[in-house]
């Protein structure tokens, strides 16, 4: 095989990295991305990034036994490229019952544009520079917006717009035709950018179980849309290394951010949930911050977080927390943690970076509010002396209120009293005084004249 546009020793070196660049074409195969229809294009920059040793595939024990020589061929039409026939190669993908991913032949503005058939919130569009080594040039709100009015017909639509810490543009809107209009972007203010969508925001995830392993992710994809009215985007099938099962779960990508409650398939249905992710930690150095493939750290043991070699024989020590387990423990307070953060990026259809800020904001209005309830130690005495101080004050007010309360209430009472005993008083003395003139009166005239005498 021959590399057209290298030098003598990249030409050696090329051919003796053959199966390493078999295999990276293989799953840029599978991914299905910068096809066209007669072939894929590599850049021989990327040759040479592989070839040299930086290629991300050499972990892999074997190329592809159908991807051979006669497979890849060299094309003068496209300067310092080369082609893969995708017509063969592409059918021994599709004939293979083993295939562990799935991903939707539509594109992304494709995609989007049916999401108005689903339910979801926010699409957010994300726009970066073409070249992933370099970040966007700042660029002037007033310069951004007038380009965009221009290119986008449907910019009304667009709610907002933020640059982030990487050097990107997020886009958000409700409007699937505007963010499809964003997707068609190739260049901004004369600069080449790559557009994609966040498909956090906008897709659920679920597990389906006991699939068999003989029937292609294809014809789940399939009959899942057609049963359900549904759109895939991309299914994995969960298959261990020498499994001999002949069924295994496979998750589920949809568009939408509303899950049903079953699925239909194959005349059954399935109850399903949302799929939580565990949390992912880099096995360098055991920080959840970052994958292994990107940690530049010396590797540390997980048992005792120090940098050796052999049986550790030290006592555990986390990395993370500095408490007595291993790094990998999930009763660590940071694993938990970061449990926590995937089942809230999973349940609200977050990023990994937004349920993160969202949870550390949750949790320091949690302390701040804790903060005000616990009052320092120091000031808890003087606190409660105060108290005591204003509720005895209280008490005795109230209680000279009652007692004056009561002495008015006796003296009125009392004073009616009186009254009452001076008013029947007056009214005995009343009687008395009109018995005995009664009895006066009523003397016999026979005992009269005996008095007179």
């Amino acid at each position: 095989m021959e590399f057209n546009g290298l030098s003598t020793k990249e030409r050696t070196d090329s051919n003796m990295a053959l199966d390493t660049v078999s295999k990276w074409i293989w799953r840029l195969l599978k991914s299905q991305e910068n096809s066209q229809e007669n072939g894929l294009l590599i850049k021989n920059n990327q040759i040479r990034k592989l070839v040299h040793g930086v290629g991300w595939c050499w972990g892999e024990t074997r190329p592809h036994p159908e991807l051979s020589h006669t497979n890849v061929t060299v094309l003068d039409d496209y300067d310092d490229c080369f082609s893969v026939n995708l017509q063969s190669l592409y059918a021994i993908m599709q004939t293979s019952t083993s295939e562990k991913f799935f991903k939707s032949g539509k594109s992304s503005k494709e995609l989007v544009l049916r999401l108005g058939q689903s339910e979801y919130e926010d699409i957010n569009v994300l726009i970066s520079n073409a070249d992933p080594n370099s970040g966007f040039p700042q660029l002037n709100p007033f310069t951004l917006q007038s380009f965009i009015k221009d290119k986008i017909n449907r910019h009304n639509s667009i709610q907002n717009m933020k640059f982030t810490r990487q050097g990107k543009i997020i886009f958000t809107t409700q409007d699937p035709v505007c963010a499809a209009q964003l997707l068609t972007l190739e260049k901004v203010v004369n600069t080449p950018v790559s557009t994609n969508v966040i498909w956090e925001n906008i897709t659920s995830r679920f597990l389906l179980y006991d699939i068999p392993t003989t029937v292609s992710l294809p014809e789940v994809a399939a009959e899942l849309s057609k049963n359900n009215e549904i759109e895939i985007v991309e299914i994995r099938r969960f298959v261990k290394q020498n499994n001999t099962r002949e069924s295994s779960p496979v998750l589920v990508t949809m568009l939408g951010t509303r899950l049903p409650g079953y699925m239909k398939i194959w005349f059954t249905n399935q109850r399903i949930q949302s799929f939580i992710d565990r949390p992912r930690q880099c096995t360098k150095c055991y920080s959840f911050m970052h994958p292994s493939r990107v940690c530049e750290k010396t590797p540390v043991c997980h048992s005792c977080g120090a940098i050796h070699s052999g049986i550790c024989q030290v006592p555990q020590k986390c990395v993370n927390c500095q408490g007595d387990h291993s790094a990998t423990s999930k009763g660590c307070p940071l694993y938990i943690k970061e449990q926590n953060i995937m089942e809230l990026k999973c349940r609200n259809h977050l990023t990994t970076a937004e349920a993160r800020r969202i949870y550390n904001q949750s949790a320091k209005v949690n302390y701040a509010s804790a903060v005000k309830a616990h009052a320092p130690i120091n000031d808890i005495e003087g606190q409660i002396n105060g108290k005591m101080e204003a509720m005895l004050l209280k008490m005795n007010e109230k209680i000279e209120s009652v007692i004056q309360t009561i002495n008015a209430k006796m003296e009125q009472q009392a004073n009616q009293l009186v009254e009452l005993f001076e008013r029947l008083v007056e009214s005995l003395l009343q009687n008395f005084s009109a018995i005995h003139k009664l009895g006066g009166e009523t003397i016999s005239p026979s005992r009269k004249k005996k008095n007179g005498r």
